[in-house]
């Protein structure tokens, strides 16, 4: 089995407080124990021998990991690696987006669960204009495509679909409606029926912009991605809850502090940290050729077992998205 795709947390820490993300106490990971951008420059190096092309830069909040377009510059020095993309809040985004364009990062997903400044401190506590700020910035140093994840609250923000779609026009962006998923265990707990299922979503947006063309994205993922014909506006909908898309899957992630996870669906880990910081080129040889086999076993199991997002635990903030 070959992996393209790696996600990378580089922190736990976020400069928002979404409630459906992070609980109301938190303890983050201690500074020394987050891998170090040499560290994490090291593990995607080797992972190129195994069919590594693309990685994605999350968190928590990337951008309030200091110098983090040195991260980005070393990856992007990287000869295999074909694409790095980075997801969001935005928030500082205004003051970060040349250096980021200037190292080497490509594309950008950025996280607006609302276009109603009022609801939009309800749910982050951070403010709508500053994420706005950055997305005209980014759209001015030539970021393509720049997309807006919202994730869909079933009672809180369903009814601004066809707002979004709007926004997207008008901002020249794509628009990605995510599922609300049990993870982060923040500070109300997940239920059932907080999720809108997104084929709703869909039909609603279709009612008044007619019949979606289905078609690609860059970095498209798990997103099943459509075309407003008339406008050459991309939407995506990403349903892990109404309709899961573990077939096929290639992606790892890298947590803050060390640990490869197969699936967001499980709690499942593979600690890399100490053979990052002691083992020989060997020994990180070896671990990878251990990980796409479990990677492989793990994709396998999920599909023929019942595993729900409720089995992990892990807060969403130290996963990385």
């Amino acid at each position: 089995m070959e992996i393209s795709y790696l996600r990378i947390s580089v922190t736990d820490k976020c400069n928002l407080k979404c409630f459906y993300c992070r609980p109301d106490s938190m303890e983050f990971i201690p500074h020394d124990e987050i891998l170090r951008y040499e560290e994490i420059t090291k593990l995607v190096k080797a992972m190129t021998r195994y069919g590594l092309k693309k990685v994605r830069i999350t968190g928590g909040e990337p951008l309030v990991r200091p110098q983090i377009e040195n991260l980005i510059e070393m990856i992007s020095n990287i000869p295999q690696i074909e694409d790095i993309g980075m997801t969001t809040n935005g928030i500082t985004l205004s003051q970060h987006a040349e250096k980021l364009k200037k190292a080497g990062l490509k594309r950008l997903n950025i996280s607006i669960d609302s276009l109603k400044p009022e609801l939009f401190y309800q749910i982050t506590k951070g403010k709508l204009e500053d994420v706005i700020e950055g997305i005209k910035v980014s759209k001015k140093l030539g970021f393509k495509p720049i997309k807006v994840n919202a994730v869909v609250i079933k009672g809180l923000n369903e009814d601004e679909a066809l707002d979004f779609v709007d926004f997207a026009i008008e901002y020249g962006v794509e628009v990605r409606f995510i599922e609300m998923m049990p993870l982060g265990q923040g500070s109300i707990r997940w239920d059932l029926d907080m999720v809108k299922p997104l084929d709703q979503i869909k039909e609603k947006i279709e009612q008044k912009f007619g019949k979606l063309i289905p078609t690609t994205s860059i970095g498209s993922g798990a997103a099943r991605v459509y075309e407003i014909s008339d406008y050459k506006t991309k939407i995506g909908f990403i349903t892990p809850i109404s309709n899961p898309f573990c077939d096929g899957c290639s992606k790892l992630r890298l947590t803050a502090e060390g640990s490869i996870k197969l699936c967001l669906r499980t709690d499942e880990e593979i600690p890399v940290k100490d053979i990052i910081r002691n083992g020989t080129e060997e020994d990180l040889d070896n671990f990878i050729k251990k990980v796409l086999i479990a990677k492989e076993i793990s994709n396998s199991n999920i599909q023929k077992s019942n595993y729900s997002f409720s089995d992990c635990v892990r807060v969403m903030t130290s996963i990385g998205g």
